[in-house]
């Protein structure tokens, strides 16, 4: 007989070989393959058609973009949103594209010729998300905002004919994504409120409200079966949640993004869930154990949407980087790089330059109007959300330490509101909605007239600026676009200028720029930022301190920010 020293040996080389064999044949099991780019701006949505053959993605950039998913090729691009696309979704007979948008719509997109069939209106604020029903019957739409009078509400519509079917009413906050059940009796929601609600898609009525995030909702899904449905939380939460869907209770809690939860989605044979998060990752998670099994690195932004294929063995994800990776979930599966025949789709148009308006709309929300009594005003701008970082002059802030900041809040028709006595006589209103806060110097340098503060808190709707840590090279006679909150002017105002050129420690511009735009970004003819605006004079002559001089001031003050790579 072997010794038990033997055996115990043995019994350990067999539990080694069986660990290394399975991360290793893990690991090979989600490889990056693909990279799409041409999104000009943050993606937030995407979807495989039913056959699997097709991407879409919606984006920032206002478009929708259709892909050919293992070779990556692009199909079309979809254009007539006049803001973000949030959600993109195909019917599940494979005939029909849905879109939701920023700019208050649902568009319904005939596949074939990626021709707009029907604009669905009636929301009064942001479209978030929608979808289909398992039939293609129904679309379930959700809705919100974040001032007192928002529409936070799901819209049902009849799919063929585009015609308002009921609205289901409870959420009293923005609603972030709704998904049908496999049966398509209920559909699940998750707000702003921090809660999920399920409801009876026949009647209208909520069945149940789940409660237990503490943070925003920001995704559901139901796994296939129907029983279980999972719930992503936003930033401070950082977390994926099951529910019993029958009792509404919870089962268990997955816990390891470092960021808010952006996006869930079960794989189609629902043994596993893959979340994109703003941790710049995906991770997947085996749902019967509910461990981890693998993080997926390569993003260089927020992970904002994942999407399985139906055959579950691609994964996409899509990021505020701008790109879209595809995973190859099965190390056997070879690329078929022609799955499409192509020669039906005759246009492939170039990708839109952004226009003045599209910059304006992108970069808007990141700036801010900042009020320091007795010192002085001017602007500032949004560098990290994640972080809550921005950046203004350090003559703006003067030797304060702490000053009063403003975001642009709309009205309720979606306008951005402009009067300044508005925003100095409603702090209580402003404050509640994020619009008002208090921003901390933490970072100053007297010699280049900047300031890195950080900001108590954020509107849902800010965004941070387009801004990179080596700024690109911007040549003499360009266009530039400079936004900012002139003195005794509407707010989030906009004006061009002419580049003149860069004295190493200013960038000259020729431009109408006022007293107040100080701290404001200047934008090259991409919307990246080049600079801080820093003064001007009587002769429309106008200095900036460029943009890497920011980079430098962050590391030298070595203040964290996002733009890290953990």
């Amino acid at each position: 007989m072997k010794s038990m020293k033997q055996i115990s040996f043995f019994v350990l080389v067999l539990l080694l070989v069986a660990i290394l064999f399975s991360i290793e044949g893990f690991a090979q099991d989600y490889v990056h393959y693909k990279t799409l780019t041409g999104h000009t701006y943050h993606v937030y949505s995407v979807s495989f058609s039913p056959d699997g053959r097709m991407l879409a993605s919606g984006s920032a950039d206002n478009t929708i973009r259709l892909w050919e998913s293992q070779s990556g090729m692009p199909i079309k691009i979809l254009t007539g949103h006049t803001w973000t696309v949030w959600s993109v979704g195909f019917s599940p007979d494979g005939r029909t594209l849905v879109s939701a948008s920023h700019d208050q719509t649902v568009r319904l997109w005939d596949l074939q010729s990626g021709i707009q069939k029907k604009i669905l209106k009636g929301h009064t604020d942001v479209v978030y998300s929608v979808g289909f029903s398992p039939d293609s019957r129904t679309l379930a739409s959700a809705s919100g905002g974040p001032w007192p009078t928002a529409d936070n509400t799901i819209w049902l519509w009849d799919a063929a004919t585009g015609v308002f079917k009921k609205s289901l009413n409870g959420h009293v906050k923005s609603i972030e994504s709704v998904s049908f059940s496999p049966d398509g009796k209920t559909l699940a929601s998750g707000g702003w409120d921090d809660t999920v609600r399920l409801w009876n898609v026949s009647t209208g009525k909520l069945l149940k409200t789940l409660k237990g995030h503490s943070a925003e909702v920001t995704s559901v899904s139901f796994i296939p079966d129907g029983l279980i449905l999972a719930s992503g939380g936003g930033f401070g939460d950082n977390t994926v949640r099951f529910w019993d869907v029958a009792t509404g209770k919870h089962k268990t809690t997955l816990e390891g993004h470092t960021g808010s939860v952006q996006s869930i989605v079960f794989s189609p044979d629902g043994k596993t869930l893959a979340s994109g998060s703003g941790d710049f990752t995906v991770r997947l998670w085996d749902v019967q154990t509910s461990k981890q099994k693998i993080t997926l690195t390569g993003h260089t932004s927020d992970v904002r949407t994942v999407a399985f294929s139906p055959d579950g063995k691609t994964l996409a994800s899509g990021s505020m980087d701008n790109t879209i990776r595809l995973w190859r979930v099965s190390s056997e599966q070879s690329i078929n790089t022609g799955a499409i025949n192509l020669s039906k789709y005759l246009d492939l148009p170039k990708p839109p330059k952004p226009t003045a308006n599209q910059i304006y709309t992108n970069a808007i929300r990141a700036v801010m109007w900042i009020v320091n009594p007795g010192i002085s005003e001017g602007s500032g701008v949004l560098l990290d959300k994640k972080s809550k970082l921005a950046v203004t002059n350090a003559h703006v802030t003067g030797k304060q330490n702490t000053i009063d900041v403003y975001f642009p809040a709309s009205d309720e028709k979606g306008e951005l509101i402009k009067d300044r006595n508005f925003y100095l006589t409603n702090g209580g209103v402003l404050k509640r909605l994020g619009y008002y806060t208090k921003g901390h110097v933490i970072a100053r340098n007297e010699k280049t007239d900047l300031a890195i503060i950080r900001l108590d808190g954020l509107p849902e709707t800010a965004r941070e600026i387009d801004w990179k840590l080596t700024p690109p090279a911007t040549k003499a006679g360009e266009l530039v676009y400079i936004l900012g909150n002139p003195v005794k002017q509407e707010l989030w105002r906009w004006t061009l200028g002419e580049f003149l050129n860069n004295h190493g420690d200013f960038l000259h511009i020729q431009s109408d720029v006022f007293g107040g735009n100080s701290g404001g970004p200047v934008l090259n003819k991409q919307g990246i930022l080049l600079g801080i605006v820093a003064r001007s004079d009587q002769l429309m002559n106008a200095a900036a301190i460029p943009a890497r001089h920011i980079s430098k001031l962050l590391s030298e003050s070595k203040v964290k920010h996002s733009r890290i790579r953990r």
